[in-house]
């Protein structure tokens, strides 16, 4: 009996010790599986979301700012104070000095066609051409013909079309007191600028304006500012004009003072001479300089021999 009691006690010592060793196997197999889990992150079915650092320049490299996009230069907004280039104006804009040239005068008093401009006429006789541009007006023209009535010098004006037509009555008298008359184009435009038919046009108008006041037009032209190319030389001769052009600009238009216009005169005279001045327009619309002027030009060169005629007359001489 006391045998089977310590075999029994054996036997469950051995189970004892079986579930013990099991117990163990079972926790250090738990434990191995959780300590590698750790090691190796989260499972397959996770994302891990790690913060990038904030770049740090190096001493060697300057730390780059962003880029701005290329955008388009802004379209400029238009001035609103600034306008168009008017319409030559008479008034407003002087006739500027070509280079002077003499001419020889054509026979038949101006029956003559040529395409180059007439600056001057070489002759021996002291005559002397005075002309006047852009008028008539009812102010400073009258004044204009007074002088020269008053020391019998005959002059030539070339007048726009626009001021012919509105003042009929002044370039009768004009030509009534004795006066030449020549076409300055009907707006003063700058011819070279223009078409060939619109710069016939300007002549063809005021040629029109001129015969409707005085029964006949005129062969004498002068461009505006003293502009001239090739076309406005074409168109001219075809019209059958003379193109007039001056050797003694006196700039009366910008104000001279009678002074310097009688030293522009006296430097620049000789026989033969046309002289360039204005009986509307001017600077500020003001020509009581070139009134007074042209008295002193007439005293001075008649003093010195000289006679005052019309263009037409000035070609004719020999």
């Amino acid at each position: 009996m006391e045998g089977i009691m310590k075999k029994r006690k054996v036997f469950r010592l051995r189970y004892v010790l079986m579930i013990a060793l099991g117990l163990f196997i079972a926790y250090n197999v738990s434990h191995a599986l959780l300590t590698k889990e750790t090691a190796t992150g989260p499972s397959s079915g996770e994302t891990a979301v790690t913060p990038s650092p904030s770049p740090v320049p190096t001493a060697n490299e300057p730390e780059k700012k962003p880029e701005k996009s290329a955008r388009p230069d802004p379209t400029p907004t238009p001035d609103p104070t600034r306008k168009p280039d008017p319409t030559p104006d008479p008034t407003a804009t002087p006739d500027p000095t070509p280079t002077p040239q003499t001419t020889k005068a054509p026979q038949g008093g101006g029956t003559a066609n040529t395409a180059s401009p007439i600056y001057s006429i070489s002759t021996k006789n002291k005559l002397v051409a005075l002309t006047f541009d852009d008028g008539p007006d009812l102010h400073w023209t009258p004044q204009v013909l007074e002088v020269l009535s008053k020391y019998n010098a005959k002059a030539t004006f070339f007048l726009v079309g626009r001021q012919v037509d509105k003042y009929p009555d002044m370039v009768k008298r004009i030509v009534d007191e004795g006066h030449a008359v020549g076409n300055h184009t009907w707006s003063h435009a700058q011819l070279p600028k223009l078409t060939p038919e619109q710069a016939r046009e300007q002549m063809t108008s005021t040629d029109e304006a001129l015969k409707k006041v005085l029964g006949k037009g005129t062969y004498l032209f002068r461009a505006p500012y003293g502009a001239v190319n090739d076309n406005v030389k074409a168109v001219a001769a075809q019209q059958g004009q003379l193109i007039i052009g001056w050797s003694i600009d006196t700039k009366d238009w910008a104000g001279s003072t009678p002074d310097q216009i009688m030293n522009n005169v006296k430097q620049h005279i000789h026989p033969g001479s046309i002289i360039l001045q204005h009986s509307f327009g001017g600077k500020g619309g003001d020509l009581s300089n070139t009134v007074e002027a042209t008295r002193r030009i007439c005293e001075y060169l008649q003093a010195q021999g000289y006679q005052f005629v019309t263009v037409p007359e000035l070609l004719a001489a020999k």
